[in-house]
């Protein structure tokens, strides 16, 4: 990647992203279109395609690489490649996000997170799990992975039923084991930064009948006026982070009065620029001015 603001005129921004979907989601185009409108050419590139894009470019923005957890070694060495320096978000920090061990980390510092634990994928490891955790039913995730793949829900005596679905579909030797949230079913609110500023709010709703949200299991995302108090929550535990993202979508539902953090993404979030006027703009403004100071 070049250096110096001539450079960010002469070299494109290149938005990554996968070879299982190569095109600019409706919400990149939003991003890709407000830098255009600045000036600035516009690429994307699969992160698992060729390199060469992502040399000669001023950024390296980090998107829709959604199958990073297919091959998630050789996504590692990916971001070991980039230039921290001018990839959004920083490598390290992507790094640290990938773990879902990160929510530990995180509920240790204060976050309010489900009663979790990372375990062995054994079932008789995961049984004495939900024995400590006094848990009669609980969802267990793969400690890497995205778009819900995975993600299975789990009672007390049928450990072995849930960890075999899992492994249907991923090999990961350890598991995230969480309470099982009900309040998911009215939905999950997710705040958007953009900067280290609150950009805009979203809903992510599942189908009727499902827990995950993900889109793959019919689960939707809307436009979602989010009150003070829950943006202000937000912003703390964006503070939490190792370090300030560009980007990121904090995810929770309302437990309470207040709320229960779920996840928060800074690796490949769908961000939902195009359900909010002005994102797209926000989103390129915060870039250009991260790169002024690069």
């Amino acid at each position: 990647m070049g250096h110096g603001l001539r450079t960010l005129i002469d070299d494109p921004i290149v938005l990554a992203t996968c070879r299982t979907w190569p095109e600019l989601s409706p919400s990149d185009r939003c991003l890709a279109d407000a830098l255009e409108r600045r000036g600035v050419r516009v690429e994307s590139a699969p992160w698992n395609g060729p390199y060469e894009p992502f040399v000669h470019s001023a950024a390296v923005v980090i998107r829709a690489t959604w199958d990073y957890h297919q091959a998630l070694d050789d996504y590692r060495g990916w971001l070991d490649r980039l230039d921290g320096a001018r990839t959004f978000n920083a490598p390290a920090l992507v790094r640290w996000n990938l773990e879902k061990s990160y929510l530990t980390e995180l509920a240790a510092r204060g976050a309010p997170v489900p009663a979790s634990a990372i375990v062995e994928a054994d079932a008789a490891v995961l049984a004495g799990a939900l024995e400590r955790m006094a848990l009669t039913e609980a969802v267990i995730k793969p400690t890497v992975g995205a778009s819900g793949v995975g993600v299975e829900r789990v009672w007390r005596g049928r450990e072995a039923e849930a960890l075999a679905r899992l492994r249907a579909v991923t090999r990961s030797p350890r598991v995230l084991v969480q309470e099982f949230v009900h309040e998911v079913a009215a939905g999950e609110i997710a705040g958007v930064f953009l900067g280290g500023a609150f950009s805009h709010g979203l809903r992510r709703v599942p189908a009727a009948g499902e827990f995950r949200v993900n889109s793959q299991y019919g689960g939707r995302m809307e436009a979602a006026a989010l009150d003070h108090a829950t943006i202000v929550s937000m912003t703390r535990l964006l503070s939490m982070l190792p370090n300030e993202p560009l980007y990121a979508r904090i995810d929770g539902v309302r437990r309470n009065g207040g709320l229960l953090l779920m996840e928060v993404e800074v690796n490949e979030p769908g961000l939902g620029l195009q359900l909010a006027a002005g994102a797209g703009d926000r989103f390129a403004a915060a870039l250009l001015t991260r790169l002024s100071v690069a």
